[in-house]
């Protein structure tokens, strides 16, 4: 006998086989029916073959499984399920605010500052304790040297700064704001 075997919660075609009942009074394995009473339609590009709630016919359900695009909030998204895509979808990515780009990239300029204090001091983690703690040691060894440090990333830091604010006000804030490449001195 040849059945259908189908997944037991999408109901979706899985494969064909030939079974042969291990006893008389086993009609069919579960989630499988008979290939000759439900005839299988044709494969349809695009479309996943899925057993009716009645078990008596297929019908298609789009597939989009796999497609990556973002939803109307904006929200970066794959399909995973079958189905019709969501209310709103788009392969375009949404175009982000001035606002928010600004915001980014301001908290870039903040890490890149932190991370690069953090370097001067010989492998201090970028966390506000590790440069309080490495700043305290290396006041005590070589004050001079660290106040040199601390300005010119300082001066960088408010330089970047600078540059972020004047890139607002471009007649394409957006674009001139990711142009800014964040750079300390090493």
């Amino acid at each position: 006998m040849r059945i259908h075997r189908y997944d037991r919660d999408t109901r979706e075609y899985q494969l064909t086989e030939d079974w042969t009942p291990p006893h008389a009074w086993v009609a069919l394995p579960a989630d499988a029916v008979a290939a000759e009473a439900v005839p299988l339609p044709e494969t349809r590009m695009g479309f996943a073959r899925v057993l009716t709630v009645q078990a008596d016919s297929w019908e298609y359900a789009e597939d989009h499984r796999g497609e990556q695009g973002w939803k109307p909030d904006g929200q970066a998204h794959t399909i995973v399920g079958l189905g019709p895509l969501p209310d709103g979808w788009s392969t375009s990515a949404p175009v982000p605010s001035p606002e928010n780009v600004a915001a980014y990239k301001a908290r870039e300029i903040r890490t890149g500052y932190d991370t690069a204090l953090a370097g001067v001091l010989a492998g201090a983690e970028a966390t506000a304790t590790g440069v309080a703690v490495g700043s305290a040691l290396m006041a005590v060894t070589d004050p001079e040297g660290l106040e040199y440090l601390v300005e010119r990333l300082t001066a960088r830091r408010v330089e970047l700064e600078q540059v972020l604010l004047a890139a607002q006000a471009d007649a394409d804030p957006v674009a001139a704001v990711l142009a800014i490449v964040v750079s300390y001195p090493t």
